[in-house]
């Protein structure tokens, strides 16, 4: 072997155990361990409880779990791998994480749950407090910090850009939302000059249906029928993120006007001044094979790894 690639192995395996000498001890990993278990108990239970007091009992012990389990320096090191119904979703640059899970209130309301997590020696834990209740106006238009949260469960993670110099991070998320209903959300999220989460930005170019700029739009929610699958996601093929087109039809369950996919597809792609441009040229682009995410059918569970929820409805894939 070449001498200097051996230095370099020796170097770098050297390098590798300082850092783990430096990072979480052997004791906090085992404590963090046994702390994820009792997390995904506690999941297990917000999902499945039939009973509504219960389930807020697991959500309020969850919640105590997560900041107990995470209160160690280093425990950002910890990779908490599939807990089922519990989103981890890290940022592309590994300088936060993101917990989110949802609950099923009763038939006609969901309450998200939150917390972003520094990657820091000690805990910087954020928590997301879920006022999508009080959106009632514009709620595409709004720019919030983390206490006035739109609420959803994160499934993914994108790098933007930058905005006025801070570098911005895309937020895709799922909201079992209603009985009749669903939604997924393209949201922002940036940190200010005091590292504090803020939520929606003005990056996008879209337009309606007749062509009219949709002004100061700083994120994209998609409202559409709880029985319909809709696919919003990175497409590396195409170089920007796809959603799929909605129009609006008669609901099948007496529920009133629905929006379904009617199979094709909006591109956003960055252009010259650092906005996402709707690509008016592949609006029409067909695939296919329809890109949505699907869960495991020998498992029966949806794109978070959960299984049936109390009188839920549709996993909303």
């Amino acid at each position: 072997m070449d001498f200097s690639k051996l230095f370099f192995l020796c170097s770098l395996f050297l390098f590798s155990s300082l850092v783990r000498a430096q990072g979480l001890s052997d004791a906090d990993h085992v404590e963090m361990q046994e702390g994820k278990e009792r997390m995904a108990t506690l999941v297990k239970r917000v999902y499945t409880d039939s009973a509504q007091g219960q389930r807020f009992e697991a959500t309020r012990d969850l919640i105590k779990q997560l900041v107990q389990t995470l209160d160690r320096p280093h425990s950002f090191d910890y990779a908490f791998g599939d807990v089922p119904g519990l989103s981890i979703q890290y940022a592309p640059d590994s300088t936060f994480r993101i917990f989110t899970w949802e609950l099923n209130v009763d038939r006609e309301q969901y309450r998200h749950y939150g917390a972003i997590q520094r990657n820091a020696k000690d805990l910087q834990l954020i928590p997301l407090v879920d006022r999508g209740d009080d959106w009632l106006e514009n709620p595409e238009n709004a720019l919030v910090g983390a206490d006035n949260w739109l609420g959803y469960a994160v499934y993914d993670i994108l790098p933007g850009d930058t905005y006025e110099g801070r570098p911005y991070y895309f937020v895709l998320g799922y909201d079992s939302y209603s009985t009749y209903r669903r939604r997924k959300v393209l949201d922002v999220l940036y940190f200010d000059e005091e590292g504090r989460p803020k939520f929606g930005l003005p990056v996008f170019t879209t337009y309606t249906d007749s062509g009219l700029l949709l002004a100061d739009r700083a994120r994209i929610i998609l409202e559409y029928a709880a029985e319909a699958t809709v696919a919003l996601r990175e497409d590396d093929e195409l170089g920007g993120l796809i959603y799929e087109n909605l129009i609006m039809m008669p609901g099948s369950n007496g529920e009133g006007p629905v929006q379904v996919p009617d199979g094709s597809y909006h591109l956003l792609e960055i252009d010259q001044t650092g906005h996402w441009r709707e690509n008016e040229q592949v609006f029409d682009h067909k695939y296919e094979e329809a890109p949505r995410e699907v869960p495991r059918p020998s498992e029966g569970r949806d794109i978070f790894g959960r299984g049936n929820k109390p009188g839920g409805g549709g996993s909303g894939r």
